[in-house]
């Protein structure tokens, strides 16, 4: 007994030790690994990010309040952030690594040229006549297109139309913070808020779009597409294209916007897709190491999300975390689902792993 008693207090007189020894590393901002390695190796991802959704009849009247009460000169762009509730709204963080918002544009406003080193695009969800300019360039918008601004390229918007134009921002924000690479410069011209267009209209669709390119010059950059507008009629008709194939599984038909020049992805860091779930089709359940924002373009239906039902319709964002497994279902009839993924950071650290989720 008395030489159990003797441990037990050279037991605690290392404790006492070992405690003093970690305050003094803790005054020098230092840290034994042993102490967190169950954070630092985890048998599977420890994911931070939430599933969640946002519906359309919720955003909508919001923005309109938004139209109301605050101009694109003041908000420098009138946008409501969709921030994961895992988050604060300074994190910029929808999912993973990338950031949405719902933007407005009323007739006659204009939102000042600008330009910021995260990669950006927009897919319209309301609205016809609209512009984008990118580097001199003006591409007119409508409903279902998908818009690209490549990093620390000047872009600005206006609406010559009489009706309002909405749609879905998509970001690297949460990345470049990360990065510590997050720039942000406003154009001063001599227009003062619009820079000069130089190229006509659709000068990249021209070029790059059509299954062609000059053969007297390539791109400034390959590591974005060339293209800025991807058009809704074409994709949505590519994609119909294949609906008797049989598909993937998971996604059903589903295409992924690429960069011509390379075939990857349209920006660096983002991927973006667009997919048919069709009649009666019930994808199966999977999951994978990229965050996807999914948008419904078209029709209604729900998706399984880490055993969480979420109910969707047109309008509606919804968000599905790294490693959470996900299925979907279409109700009623077809649905169109655009989604962007931060798969390009993940495949180009060589951390994607994709798996059939187990029922």
């Amino acid at each position: 007994m008395a030489h159990v008693a003797a441990d037990r207090v050279l037991s605690n007189e290392l404790q006492s030790q070992r405690e003093q020894f970690y305050t003094q590393l803790a005054a020098q901002n230092i840290e034994p690994l042993w102490r967190v390695l169950g954070d630092a190796a985890p048998k599977e991802p420890r994911v931070t990010s939430l599933a969640h959704m946002w519906a359309w009849r919720d955003i909508r009247p919001a923005m309109t309040k938004a139209g109301d009460l605050v101009t694109p000169q003041e908000a420098e762009r009138r946008v409501l952030m969709l921030i994961n509730p895992a988050f604060k709204s300074t994190t910029f963080r929808t999912v993973g690594l990338i950031y949405a918002g719902v933007q407005l544009i009323m007739p006659g406003e204009i939102a000042d040229s600008h330009r910021h080193s995260p990669n950006a695009q927009r897919f319209i969800i309301e609205g016809e006549g609209a512009y984008t300019a990118v580097e001199g360039e003006r591409t007119i918008m409508s409903k279902g297109d998908f818009v690209l601004t490549p990093g620390w390229t000047w872009h600005d918007h206006g609406n010559e139309s009489n009706k309002p134009m909405i749609w879905l921002d998509g970001l690297d924000i949460p990345f470049a913070i990360m990065l510590d690479a997050n720039f942000f410069e406003d154009y001063v011209g001599g227009d003062g808020q619009m820079q000069p267009i130089y190229r006509q209209e659709e000068d990249s669709h021209h070029r790059w779009g059509r299954n062609l390119r000059p053969a007297w010059e390539q791109p400034s950059s390959t590591s974005a597409s060339p293209i800025l507008n991807y058009r809704w009629t074409q994709s949505r008709d590519a994609l119909h294209a294949l609906r008797a194939e049989k598909g993937s599984p998971y996604d059903g038909i589903i295409l992924q916007y690429i960069n011509p020049a390379t075939g990857g992805a349209t920006l660096p860091t983002i991927s973006a897709y667009l997919q048919l779930i069709r009649k009666g089709e019930h994808t199966q359940s999977h999951r994978h190491t990229s965050s996807t924002v999914y948008h419904v373009a078209e029709g209604y239906g729900r998706s399984l999300i880490g055993g969480a039902e979420f109910k969707w319709e047109e309008g509606d964002t919804f968000v599905v975390p790294s490693w959470v497994a996900h299925e979907h279902e279409s109700a009623g009839g077809e649905a169109v689902l655009f989604s962007y993924s931060d798969r390009p950071i993940i495949n180009a650290f060589g951390f994607y792993r994709e798996e059939a989720a187990s029922k």
